[in-house]
């Protein structure tokens, strides 16, 4: 059976937001010095910055800090309320980047690891042509992404799993991997201590797995100029299983 039709992949985190709460907030420590290497030393301080699938907005809080207008973009309704909580004096805009449509009003787009809930090159290429509309002339764009050609190379096994335990939560990940269909099922379950009851919570979600050409022509087709890839190890990544393709690219002046 194909995995595709086991979940109705929504990519929305809603069923496991309260986790991170608790997850992610390391996340800046990382991601921070790799957007200024790749985008941030571009752009005038008070630019306006998306970050699309802000999650609990820790990224978006340390762009604000470093003096830029940053926006938070998320589907999901929970993550966004532990947003509004860390960063209150940032913008939050609960919706979903394949039906999303807004005006040129950023200077640089920025997103990790979300493209990969998106099953089909056509979903793909209209995330990519809605954030390309959301831009302003020589904007930048630049994302992190699971990659065909990563996990080929490094063989990712069929079956793996992961556990992170904290005196407040329980977080599991059990993946199933289709290297035929290059689809990932990700089985979550969480137990979060509430008021002295440990509460549990299931979830699924997809994954697909694109190879950069696919990547680059999908950018290419939208309009995209000037694409470079990388890989996470090259900013400093040690850990296999979060290795990713970092690729940035750029919106071209469309007006003389």
């Amino acid at each position: 059976m194909s995995l595709v039709n086991l979940v109705n992949n929504d990519a929305n985190h809603d069923s496991f937001a309260s986790v991170y709460k608790f997850l992610g907030s390391s996340d800046a420590e990382f991601v921070i010095p790799v957007l200024e290497e790749l985008i941030l030393k571009h752009l005038s301080k008070g630019a306006n910055i998306l970050d699309v699938g802000c999650s609990n907005g820790q990224i978006v809080q340390q762009l604000q800090i470093r003096g830029y207008q940053a926006t938070g973009l998320d589907v999901s309704e929970e993550l966004l309320h532990f947003a509004r909580t860390n960063v209150p004096e940032s913008e939050f805009i609960l919706g979903d980047i394949r039906k999303l449509k807004l005006p040129p009003t950023y200077d640089a787009v920025y997103s990790k690891n979300v493209f990969s809930f998106f099953l089909n090159l056509e979903e793909l290429t209209t995330v990519f042509q809605n954030i390309y509309t959301m831009m302003r002339d020589n904007a930048l764009f630049a994302f992190s992404i699971t990659s065909a050609d990563i996990t080929w190379s490094e063989g990712e096994p069929q079956y793996s799993d992961s556990c992170t335990v904290n005196d407040k939560f329980v977080y599991v990940e059990r993946h199933n991997y289709n290297p035929e269909e290059r689809i990932r099922k990700i089985e979550i379950t969480t137990f979060e201590l509430i008021n002295g009851i440990w509460k549990r919570s299931d979830s699924a979600v997809l994954e697909k797995d694109y190879f950069l050409s696919e990547i680059k022509l999908a950018l290419e087709n939208v309009g995209f100029i000037e694409i470079n890839d990388y890989n996470s190890k090259d900013f400093g990544d040690v850990y296999k299983r979060s290795e990713r393709l970092c690729v940035v690219c750029r919106k071209p002046s469309l007006h003389k």
